[in-house]
């Protein structure tokens, strides 16, 4: 059974005023406080993107014991832009990742389509789609390839995430589903429209009932939906509720745990 903590889960702390969370700090917090031995990275809580700053992050997760299973990366403009320098520009900032991801050693780095507010421009569509291949192909020369994650504008519709894959194609490029982005009335034929191209999944929650269930989403029919396509990587806790996040991290992981095991992940 793989289950990784985001880093998302823990934003709060991150970006408290005082006494933040230090991202080097992260991988004995993900093990000690929460028992995981796999974590996601956010690009915000970087404090550097130096060399030693990057050996240190190594330095620390190898003494906890902890794997740094992905990176979602955001603040790197919209490769979807009309404005050309703009579009140009936004490739470059995420180039810029790749190789930090190489140096830490991530299966896979995730960046954003853009596209906010020309969500049903064909256009937008189609510039997003242009920028996709060169950072594929940038993929390709660091051997580390690069995901979408339903996270709004283009990406909010999973017919638009099908055609990116569908016209880039290769291995390097693929999906980080989340349970939660995509609107209720398309969460679960979005999930299993993007399934299939998925390296990587972020188990969102938000809320719980007396049961211990999800009261927005559906757990355990998302995992199914992952299970019916295949997929065998992990899955990341990304709990985004307003409540205590060490409480609601570790309801978040019995949650997922039980219906992983119901639906055959050991």
């Amino acid at each position: 059974m793989k289950i990784s903590l985001a880093g998302w889960s823990l934003n709060r702390r991150f970006r408290a005023a005082e006494n933040p969370l230090s991202l080097l700090d992260f991988p004995a917090v993900a093990r000690e406080e929460f028992g995981f031995d796999a974590v996601e990275l956010n690009s915000p809580f970087f404090a550097s993107l130096e060399p030693d700053y990057l050996a240190a992050l190594n330095a620390r997760a190898r003494e906890f014991d902890v794997r740094f299973v992905g990176l979602a990366v955001d603040g790197t403009g919209d490769p979807s832009s009309a404005d050309e320098d703009a579009r140009r520009h936004s490739i470059e900032q995420i180039r810029r990742w790749f190789p930090v991801a190489k140096a830490l050693g991530l299966p896979y780095f995730r960046a954003n389509t853009g596209g906010r507010g020309a969500e049903d421009d064909p256009a937008a569509l189609e510039r997003c789609i242009a920028s996709w291949r060169e950072l594929a192909a940038e993929a390709a020369r660091w051997e580390i390839p690069i995901v979408i994650e339903n996270h709004g504008g283009i990406s909010a519709n999973p017919d638009h995430i099908v055609a990116i894959m569908e016209a880039v194609g290769g291995p390097w490029i693929g999906t980080l589903p989340d349970f939660g982005n995509f609107a209720d009335a398309i969460r679960y034929e979005g999930l299993r429209k993007i399934a299939p191209y998925a390296r990587g999944v972020h188990a969102k929650m938000l809320e719980f009932g007396p049961d211990g269930e999800e009261t927005r989403i559906d757990i355990g029919r998302c995992v199914k939906i992952f299970r019916d396509a295949g997929y065998d990587g992990y899955f990341g806790i990304e709990f985004e509720g307003r409540t205590d996040d060490h409480e609601g991290v570790l309801k978040s992981k019995a949650l997922l745990v039980k219906h992983l095991r119901a639906h055959g992940y050991a």
